[in-house]
């Protein structure tokens, strides 16, 4: 046995206690990962014009915009975004983030899910991978939001996770004042992979939040320098490049 007969039985007697609750407005719902029906219609739309390999704002081509068919750098081979990064999602995103809100993970994942599962190419991916953070960083905040969004959606798609095939070596600055050069240069070999258990794989990684793509690009280098055959990156949320900064990490 693996545990699992317990932990449903444990998350059914919570639940007969402390009735779920719709994530925005506080309704009484059936399921403790759903948002209610009219909540549901406040959340901010799918970005669009975005290239589907790099993710940088332009006309969505599959096979990837001019600049990234002739850059150096090996971006992913597809790229999502679930949501504009607009309210009520960025006051979760933020709450997640930073006001030590884990149990949102679960609704902000389920979200991510509902919004890409018939989009995201996802066939044939062996492992879901979150963007780590640094050590440190989990140390401060006790957890990682993007492992967190990544283990709700590998539960949706009944796929393994792994946190430990992608480490990030290196601490590295906070990246909200930062420009895109300067957060390229921030994150570039933050990142490393595991080559004896990503090469050859298809992956799938998760972040919550892109706003220049730095971070997402540098651990895709890294997994694509260890080997992995294809890297598909889904994320919660896309930044406007015309949006205010907002708090990374």
């Amino acid at each position: 046995m693996n545990g699992s007969w317990w932990r449903r039985g444990w998350h059914t007697l919570w639940d007969g206690f402390f009735p779920a609750e719709c994530l925005h407005c506080g309704a009484q719902m059936a399921e403790v990962d759903r948002l209610c029906e009219p909540c549901l219609a406040l959340l901010p739309k799918q970005p669009d014009s975005y290239c589907l390999r790099c993710g940088q704002r332009t006309v969505g081509v599959m096979n990837g915009c001019g600049y990234c068919l002739q850059a150096l750098e090996q971006y992913a081979d597809a790229t999502y975004f679930a949501f504009q990064y607009a309210e009520p999602l960025t006051g979760w995103i933020v709450g997640l983030k930073f006001a030590d809100r884990p149990e949102w993970a679960r609704t902000l994942g389920w979200l991510l899910w509902q919004r890409l599962q018939r989009e995201l190419r996802w066939e044939g991916v062996a492992m879901v991978l979150p963007v780590p953070l640094h050590p440190w960083r989990v140390l401060r905040r006790r957890y990682n939001q993007s492992a967190l969004l990544a283990r709700a959606l590998g539960h949706h798609l009944g796929v393994p996770v792994r946190t430990d095939l992608l480490r990030r070596i290196r601490r590295t600055q906070p990246q909200t004042h930062l420009n895109a050069l300067q957060r390229a240069a921030n994150v570039r070999h933050a990142f490393r992979a595991d080559p004896q258990r990503v090469a050859g794989a298809d992956l799938l990684l998760v972040d919550d939040v892109f706003t220049t793509g730095a971070t997402v690009h540098a651990a895709v280098q890294a997994l694509k320098l260890a080997g992995a055959r294809r890297v598909v990156v889904a994320c919660l949320a896309a930044v406007s490049v015309h949006e205010a900064k907002i708090p990374e990490g």
